[in-house]
């Protein structure tokens, strides 16, 4: 079975339950495999057999790939993480422009607690969040019955595990102050840790509340940590796109960067870069070879797939959204903001990855280049964060005099292999006066390396009140209307404050953060009473 295929092959054997919903899930797809009866089935058949056991744990990657954009609505725009983590993620930075209203709720930050955008990630997550329980407590019991090994139920358990992790993480940098940053009565997530398949435990979910910040992050990490110790290091069968021990120690990577945890941040790190599994990932020798070969690469840690007959549709796509290529809407272009920046040299092979149509007159990420099939993988971690994660995690330990010189290498190691003459062009030493200088080339680093790959906003958010490059929240915005044929979006361009039409909004201000959404502000009594400050 290859995973393209999955989405043809699902069944509604991982029966779930919409949390605060009396409705049933199915998959995306209509031409599903019908095994028997549309929710029909009950809890013992689903579980029943080996082949229905991995059947509910691909439906578990299918929510966190496709959920419905709106109540009843029968479309589907990749929420949480099909493409809509990504495309938010650059809509609510400065480094991607907006080119016409699709996404301007995000861009300008005028959303309610009733925009689809906000609305839909909050619910398509906890609906997933929902389904990764349901297909636990299923092989839980099947395992228990002698329908799957104890050692398949871990792999099960432990994809689930990092499903929930990632999951809840996107979750708290949207609707939760960073973990250094006091405010907001301290609220991160409600934990739903159990699932809910009847009246009686959806009523018990209803009654929990918001866990703190901290106590969020320490689940998300406890679900890591209990995942890598259940994953293999590989499932045959399927590249990328299914979780394996290194997917999650990459992911805890970047949960210990958000949680200032340097020292954490380098542990896992070596573990894939010297340590016991390095030999599983390394950087592609062409930048775009993760996104020319998406489905098969070295560098991709874990995506999540997309396919032709199964993607966020021509309006949530990342090729239809960003690409300017046949069949493209071209609505989120790259921004000046970022290619014109002196840390972005101009003989780089990411450049490349950059497509300038005339027509236009704007330069577009080109890292998505089907915009007809729409079937790129959403890239979720690779192997080249790992590094600048660490690379980040060391420069900021500037206690140890060698930190220094191991960050500068983990950072060239990443910009080396795109720049046209590394012998010269690498960074030394002597290029950084102190630790705030080489943090802030990392943090460049990271938007150029990986821009359009929804990363921006994961930046933004930790970072707002940093003691060394803070990027203080929302950032100013170029506003298309404002800028338009004034010779801003080209190479070399001026770029004059005028044509910001989007103010910068400081992270102390409500808009920083998601409000939680009106439905369940509605149906849920406890969260009505822990809405996020301002809203």
């Amino acid at each position: 079975m290859k995973y393209t295929n999955i989405k043809s092959e699902l069944n509604t054997v991982a029966v779930s339950m919409l949390l605060g919903f009396s409705v049933f899930t199915t998959s995306c797809e209509s031409n599903v495999l019908d095994l028997s009866p549309q929710n029909g089935m009950t809890e013992i058949e689903a579980y029943s057999t080996p082949e229905r056991c991995e059947l509910a744990v691909l439906g578990a990657y299918d929510a966190a790939q496709c959920g419905y954009y709106e109540d009843g609505a029968d479309w589907t725009r990749g929420y949480p993480f099909g493409a809509a983590s990504i495309i938010q993620g650059e809509m609510r930075g400065e480094d991607m422009n907006l080119t016409a209203v699709f996404y301007d709720y995000t861009y300008s930050a005028t959303y309610t607690t009733a925009t689809g955008n906000n609305k839909s990630m909050w619910e398509t997550s906890f609906e997933a969040i929902n389904r990764y329980n349901i297909v636990m407590a299923g092989v839980e019991e099947a395992a228990k019955n002698g329908v799957i090994t104890e050692e398949v139920k871990k792999q099960y358990l432990g994809e689930c595990l990092f499903l929930r992790a990632l999951t809840y993480h996107n979750l708290m940098v949207h609707y939760a102050l960073p973990y250094n940053v006091e405010g907001n009565n301290n609220y991160g997530m409600p934990l739903y840790l159990k699932a809910v398949t009847d009246a009686k435990s959806m009523e018990e979910q209803l009654k929990i509340g918001r866990s703190s910040v901290a106590d969020t992050y320490s689940r998300i990490i406890t679900d890591l940590n209990d995942a890598e110790g259940y994953l293999p290091t590989a499932i045959k069968g399927y590249a990328i796109c299914r979780a394996t021990k290194g997917a999650a120690i990459a992911l805890k990577t970047r949960v210990y960067l958000h949680m200032r945890d340097w020292s954490n941040v380098v542990t896992e790190a070596e573990k894939l870069i010297s340590g016991e599994y390095k030999d599983l990932y390394k950087l592609e020798k062409d930048p775009a070879t993760p996104f020319t070969s998406f489905s098969n690469n070295n560098e991709s840690i874990f995506s999540i797939a997309n396919s032709s007959s199964d993607n966020g549709s021509v309006n949530g796509a990342m090729s239809s959204m960003m690409s300017p290529r046949a069949g493209g809407r071209a609505i989120c272009t790259s921004s000046p903001t970022l290619y014109n920046s002196t840390y972005w040299e101009e003989d780089d092979k990411r450049r490349k990855l950059l497509y300038y149509r005339e027509s236009d007159q704007y330069y577009f990420c080109d890292k998505y280049q089907s915009p007809t099939s729409m079937n790129e993988y959403a890239p979720i971690i690779r192997y080249a964060e790992v590094l600048l994660n660490e690379a980040e995690a060391l420069a900021r330990q500037d206690g140890d005099a060698n930190n220094k010189n191991k960050a500068i290498a983990k950072l060239n190691e990443v910009r080396n292999r795109s720049l046209a003459d590394a012998a010269t062009q690498a960074y030394k030493a002597e290029d950084f006066s102190d630790t705030k200088a080489l943090v802030e080339a990392i943090l460049w680093e990271r938007r150029i390396e990986f821009h359009g790959e929804g990363r921006r906003w994961e930046d933004i958010h930790r970072l707002a009140a940093d003691d060394l490059c803070p990027s203080g929240g929302i950032p100013a915005k170029i506003s298309y209307d404002e800028a338009k044929g004034k010779g801003v979006f080209v190479i070399d361009g001026t770029i004059d404050e005028k044509y910001f039409g989007v103010s910068a909004i400081p992270y102390t201000d409500k808009r920083f953060l998601w409000p939680i959404p009106i439905n369940d502000l509605v149906r849920n009594e406890t969260l009505a009473k822990q809405q996020n400050a301002g809203w």
